[in-house]
């Protein structure tokens, strides 16, 4: 049996953006998350997308599909403009991130080699794009979102806190 999953487009030609619009291109994945549900038919079938490639890994043990599963994750965490867009969706996804975390142990997503966890650098961009932008997004999903993220805290011992080094460097020319 084969499994196809839907293709994240994470090239794309961006021959002629300004600097402005490359720096959105990199920073924000929405057009990707947009791509994605256009290809999955609906919100609700990309969030059954992301449940799919889960089950098959944790439960068939199939790698690809762990692939999948981490780069819908990261493409749906980096969706900043899709947190306006689409507030009842990005609670969803809290909903089912919760569960599939509930699933794995507390060490399972750090990379053997680097001890670099993936998830939590993902996250981190995540709830710092729901703080950055709370004045303007949904109350329920922002609630949400520091709820799942004290919940990461306290169970995993990840820090999702905001460290100055992070910060972007301005170079004057």
């Amino acid at each position: 049996m084969m499994m196809r999953f839907c293709k994240v487009d994470k090239k794309k030609d961006t021959a002629g953006f300004n600097a402005a619009e490359l720096t959105r291109y990199y920073m924000d994945s929405t057009p990707s998350i947009d791509s994605l549900i256009a290809q999955c038919g609906s919100e609700d079938e990309l969030l059954g997308e992301l449940q799919i490639a889960f089950v098959v890994f944790l439960l068939g043990h199939v790698y690809s599909a762990f692939d999948q599963w981490k780069i819908v994750v990261d493409t749906i965490c980096r969706g900043r403009a899709s947190l306006h867009a689409r507030p009842a969706f990005y609670k969803h996804f809290i909903r089912s991130l919760h569960y599939h975390l509930r699933e794995t142990p507390s060490d399972f997503f750090v990379d053997i080699v680097s001890r670099n966890n993936f998830l939590t650098t993902t996250l981190k961009l995540f709830f710092e794009a729901l703080r950055e932008e709370q004045a303007e997004l949904d109350v329920e999903l922002c609630a949400r979102g520091e709820k799942f993220k004290q919940h990461l805290e306290k169970y995993f011992s990840w820090d999702f806190s905001v460290d100055e080094d992070d910060d972007p460097v301005v170079v004057e020319l």
